[in-house]
């Protein structure tokens, strides 16, 4: 990787502020971010506790606030990669280094924790709904301390999410906001950008454009055998019921910029349907409450 020069850098980013002003963006990154009074309702009602509606206000402003950072942050990786196509190879990795690869690794942990995120709004928000709704209803969660002085359960996915899919289940709109939170992060899209995120997080991750990753590796397989045949040949059968470890040459090749963005894309899209259907079921419910 050849060193920028002060030239190119200046020149790249001329480029880049150019085609911020006059691009035209794709969906759902176009247009206006996410509004921030998208539920009213919240600071209208009476909640069984005090300070309610900022907590569940709050944790909304803050979904928006994320939501709104990865769409600047796409929009960002969109024009970078223009930018990149004005280059020869060695000069767009250089840039790609220095300029785009922080963009790309934020927005690939972004699905996987915005899933998280929608459901761990989503549940406080219902969880005081039915709080200040039912008046059996009780104020106690699965990830609880059990006792005196216990530590909080960490909840596995499966887990907050059948939780979520409890509490919200007096309400309408719950399957359809259940389906679009959990179309996020999904198998195809993990599959798409092999698994980057948890990959970045717990081992190494595949490059991006260039360069190999996984150059050998560890492999736990069928036993087998070396069998003597006749004429001095052998052949390799396997044995019932025993593993072995393999080691051997691997290599996980790059992930092609553009078409991780456009997975990336994809996804944004996904979150901001959710986002619309989880203002919906949080609206209807809180048509349940009293006015303050």
């Amino acid at each position: 990787m050849e060193p920028l020069t002060t030239d190119q850098r200046r020149e790249a980013l001329e480029h880049y502020l150019t085609k911020l002003e006059t691009a035209t963006f794709p969906a759902p990154i176009d247009g206006l971010p996410l509004p921030y009074n998208s539920c009213p309702r919240i600071q209208c009602v009476s909640w069984r506790f005090p300070m309610i509606d900022q907590l569940v206000g709050h944790e909304l402003s803050e979904l928006t606030n994320a939501l709104n950072e990865w769409r600047g942050a796409l929009r960002r990786w969109y024009v970078w990669l223009d930018v990149l196509s004005r280059y020869d190879e060695q000069i767009a990795w250089s840039l790609q280094w220095e300029f785009v690869e922080s963009i790309a690794f934020q927005c690939l942990f972004y699905p996987s924790a915005t899933r998280d995120r929608f459901g761990f709004v989503a549940t406080n928000a219902l969880h005081q709904v039915r709080m200040a709704t039912e008046d059996a209803y009780k104020d106690v969660l699965d990830q609880d301390p059990k006792k005196q002085n216990g530590k909080e359960r960490m909840l596995s996915r499966s887990e907050r999410e059948a939780q979520l899919s409890r509490i919200a289940e007096p309400y309408e709109g719950r399957d359809v906001f259940m389906a679009h939170m959990r179309s996020l992060d999904g198998i195809g899209y993990r599959n798409q950008t092999r698994d980057y995120r948890n990959r970045a997080s717990h081992s190494i991750a595949p490059r991006l454009n260039v360069g190999m990753t996984d150059i050998v590796v560890r492999r736990v397989v069928p036993a087998t055998i070396l069998i003597e045949q006749e004429k001095g040949f052998y052949k390799e059968e396997v044995i019932p019921n025993r593993l072995q470890v393999s080691y051997g040459f691997g290599g996980s090749p790059p992930l092609p910029l553009r078409e991780v963005f456009a997975a990336n894309l994809a996804e944004s899209q996904r979150a901001q349907a959710c986002f619309i259907s989880y203002v919906n079921l949080l609206n209807g419910a809180l048509a349940g409450l009293a006015a303050e």
